[in-house]
């Protein structure tokens, strides 16, 4: 089976807010610096993630992260508008990628790319994004820019990774730790993403985003 190539339309919207939460320790920064800025994903346990502000419900798999304004909580819980939480919306147009991967597996296995440009609305204007992941394993995402701004995030649920972010102005490191990864992209064309972020130095958000593609008909 040769690679099929679609265009889409691509939505996303997203909310953010600084949190109480920290991903980075003592022992896991200096790893990160050892090796460059960039780490695979590393499981976390329980007790990890409450050491980072993290706590999880058994019972519903939802997870609590204390936003560092009172003023997110009362949003929240009355669906207010409030300037703590920030809020984009993002529609454009990128391409739909579907190529057999050859794994040995009793189901055809297909890695799946979806690529973007950025805009002005998201602050990377100039650069290029990359979604890919492979049927076999949807809850393993990464995410690739490059141009103006560069960096590779990998998301999995309860897992954390180091890489470095790259702008015109100079390299941060930074971590990410994805809470729930909710991926139907090649069945029903949405990916949810539940994660903390955080700037080496700066202040931890818990990042809330929803990718809906759809084929563009007019192409």
């Amino acid at each position: 089976m040769q690679p099929t190539l679609k265009p889409i339309r691509i939505s996303i919207i997203s909310e953010r807010y600084e949190v109480a939460a920290s991903l980075f320790d003592s022992v896991y920064g200096d790893l990160a610096e050892q090796v460059g800025g960039n780490v695979p994903p590393t499981p976390m346990t329980p007790a990890e993630e409450m050491t980072m502000g993290i706590f999880s419900d058994e019972a519903s798999d939802d997870y609590f992260v204390k936003p560092a304004d009172p003023a997110v909580t009362r949003a929240k819980a009355t669906g207010q508008e409030t300037d703590a939480i920030e809020k984009i919306e993002l529609f454009t147009e990128g391409f739909l990628t579907v190529t057999p991967d050859g794994s040995f597996t009793e189901e055809p296995s297909y890695t799946v790319t979806i690529t973007y440009d950025e805009t002005e609305l998201t602050g990377m204007e100039g650069a290029h994004s990359t979604v890919t992941y492979r049927t076999a394993d949807r809850g393993l995402v990464s995410m690739l820019r490059t141009g103006m701004v560069s960096t590779a995030m990998t998301f999995k649920a309860h897992h954390r990774s180091i890489c470095t972010y790259e702008t015109p102005y100079m390299p941060f490191s930074i971590g990410v730790h994805a809470l729930t990864v909710d991926n139907r992209l090649d069945t029903e064309g949405i990916l949810k993403l539940d994660y903390i972020i955080e700037i080496k130095g700066g202040c931890a958000e818990q990042c809330e985003m929803t990718m809906t593609i759809r084929e563009d008909a007019g192409q």
